[in-house]
Parts: C-alpha cells; sequence; structure tokens
C-alpha cells in the first residue's frame, strides 16, 4: 500500500511538472522545442523585403507566428531556387490546426537565427512546384512523419 501511495504521487508530481512546462510555455517568447510558446517578441525585426531566402537552407528548424494566433511553435524551412516554403504535415502531431488557420489568414512572423521576418504564407497547389519543394525537403529531412503534408511559399511583408 505505501508502495503504491509512493507510485500515485510520483506520476501526480510527474504531470504537474509537465502541466507547469506547458503554461510555462505559453508565456515564453517563442516555442520550447516542440511545445507551443508564446508570441515571438525578441530578435531584430527585420523589415526590408527579402528576395532571396538562400541563407536559411541549411537552418533545420525555425520558429513560426501566424499574426491571427497569439502562440508560435517550432517548423521546418526548405529552401529551393532561392525561395522559402514551409511544410506542414497535416497529420503529425495530431491535432495541429495551424495550417488551417494559415489558410483564412496567411500573415505570420518567422524567426531564424534570431531575427525576425514578417511574411505571408500561400499554400501551393501547383503539384510540380509542389513536388520539386518536396523532393528538397526529403533530402534535408529524411527521417519526417510519414503521411500528406502541405507547402507554404513564403513571400516577404517587408
Amino acid at each position: 500500500m505505501v508502495v503504491l501511495r509512493w507510485v500515485i504521487r510520483g506520476i501526480a508530481f510527474v504531470a504537474v511538472v509537465i502541466g507547469l512546462v506547458f503554461v510555462g510555455a505559453r508565456v515564453h517568447d517563442g516555442p520550447l522545442g516542440p511545445i507551443p510558446g508564446g508570441p515571438l517578441a525578441s530578435g531584430e525585426l527585420v523589415t526590408r523585403p527579402v528576395d532571396d531566402w538562400s541563407f536559411a537552407a541549411e537552418v533545420q528548424e525555425i520558429e513560426l507566428q501566424l499574426a491571427s494566433q497569439s502562440r508560435s511553435r517550432t517548423t521546418w524551412i526548405v529552401v529551393h531556387e532561392g525561395r522559402a516554403y514551409v511544410p506542414a504535415s497535416t497529420q503529425f502531431p495530431p491535432g495541429k490546426t495551424w495550417h488551417r488557420s494559415a489558410l483564412e489568414d496567411g500573415r505570420a512572423t518567422l524567426r531564424i537565427a534570431g531575427k525576425r521576418y514578417p511574411v505571408t504564407l500561400t499554400k501551393l497547389d501547383d503539384a510540380a512546384r509542389v513536388a520539386a519543394v518536396r523532393d528538397v525537403g526529403l533530402r534535408k529531412y529524411p527521417n519526417r512523419p510519414e503521411g500528406d503534408a502541405w507547402v507554404f511559399a513564403v513571400a516577404s511583408r517587408g
């Protein structure tokens, strides 16, 4: 009986710590790894338009916040022929909805290497372009989750 009490206390403690991490992430400047975070507030705001995103080609993860939401998330970036794209799995993690919100209002901020870029995300529907971007993405992210993914083109709002 004593052991069972300690096990229950241990599980309760872990649950409280996890809950505090998620609550803390909501007020944090940006996501905490895979945990969505608060608004992107710090970092130089780049107001000049970006025509060539090649500088982000080797960047593995970026932070993204939609203008219509007060939370940010960690995601990937793919650069093909100097243009930037943000892939969005429609199935992983379960419950993700930002890609649908981006269809309604694509205004967003990307934070790359500590700098914030105001952008507009537009879902690609051109099958040939989607295939070309996915080929680059498959080479960059070979361990990606299986399933369907949307690809958003990034356009600077500088």
